[in-house]
């Protein structure tokens, strides 16, 4: 079935967004958020009535719905707001918002790496390139303001192409697909690929066997030369040695002891992806060197001004013999 009305719904929105980034009175903007709300308020309604169904299988619905409200306004917020520090603030908001979801869906590494990355590194460098930048003197909005600053630069096409975006990703929520069997396949692989993860951790791995039986000392690996050997029902069994008995002995672990989903990525980042881990922490380094001297030189540079108004001399000025003042 073709969501027809979840597409004019989409339609909707995107007219008011337009609208909203075309240079106007007042009352017209009023008139346009009123007509971008109410398509968020369509595609909602729709979306809310294809998911109901299924409701008791999803993450609680009221929190997953005020995230993405939260997101979705905030986004318009960042590129309808006129002023680029109200923008940045906004931005953070779909950051935070975009970051609750991924944590409901379990997911946290991701949330964490969305707000270290955006909230943090980019949204910093985006506020030093407006410390740094030549401002108009005139209000981003005015009449006054130069061109670039109060007409938005092919506000029609960015629009048409959001919201064809959301309309793709929304209509995969009204297509039906019988995946019962791939999940299920899915969900073995995972589980098998997470107690051999446990296993290559022999501490972590005997501390969870002792969470079973307090009696165990220590890990011996199996006939196949593993820890842990996954079992058909999700559990594991492994090869463990007890106080007050000589030989080894099997040992099953539930499901519930599996690594979680964070514990999962630190040991790929470690095991798998060292070299790429301290690339990146360089990277980071030297990115946080170069805001400290961009930063120290743009207070210089200030102080320079000041000392030039009282007729003191620079403290940027060349020292080499000859050189001009």
């Amino acid at each position: 079935m073709v969501p027809i009305f979840f597409y004019v719904a989409c339609a909707v929105a995107a007219a008011g967004v337009a609208l909203l980034l075309l240079p106007h009175g007042r009352g017209k903007r009023v008139g346009a958020s009123v007509l971008g709300l109410a398509g968020l308020a369509w595609i909602l309604v729709e979306i809310v009535g294809s998911v109901a169904p299924n409701a008791g299988e999803l993450q609680p619905l009221g929190i997953v719905l005020l995230c993405g409200i939260v997101s979705i306004a905030s986004a318009v917020r960042v590129i309808t707001h006129h002023r680029p520090v109200f923008c940045a603030l906004y931005f953070v908001l779909v950051v935070v918002s975009s970051a609750a979801i991924f944590v409901l869906l379990a997911a946290e590494f991701i949330a964490f790496a969305l707000i270290i990355v955006y909230a943090g590194a980019i949204l910093i460098t985006y506020l030093f390139v407006l410390m740094l930048a030549q401002q108009s003197p005139a209000e981003i909005g005015s009449e006054d303001a130069v061109d670039y600053d109060r007409i938005p630069r092919e506000p029609a096409s960015a629009v048409m192409a959001g919201f064809v975006l959301i309309a793709v990703i929304g209509g995969s929520v009204f297509t039906v697909h019988d995946s019962s069997g791939t999940a299920a396949l899915e969900q073995a692989r995972s589980v098998r690929q997470g107690w051999r993860d446990l296993s290559l951790m022999p501490s972590l791995l005997l501390e969870q066997a002792r969470r079973t039986d307090s009696t165990v000392t220590a890990m011996v690996r199996r006939p196949d030369g593993l820890f842990v050997t996954p079992q058909a029902d999700h559990s594991a069994i492994v090869s463990v040695e007890r106080t007050g008995k000589a030989s080894p002995s099997d040992l099953t672990l539930p499901p519930s002891l599996l690594p979680d989903n964070t514990t999962r990525v630190g040991i790929a980042l470690v095991t798998r992806f060292p070299v790429s881990l301290e690339l990146a922490g360089v990277i980071l380094l030297m990115a946080m060197l170069g805001a400290v001297v961009l930063a120290r030189k743009q207070t210089d540079l200030a102080e320079d001004e000041r000392r030039s108004i009282a007729g003191l001399s620079k403290l940027m000025d060349d020292p080499t013999p000859g050189a001009s003042r």
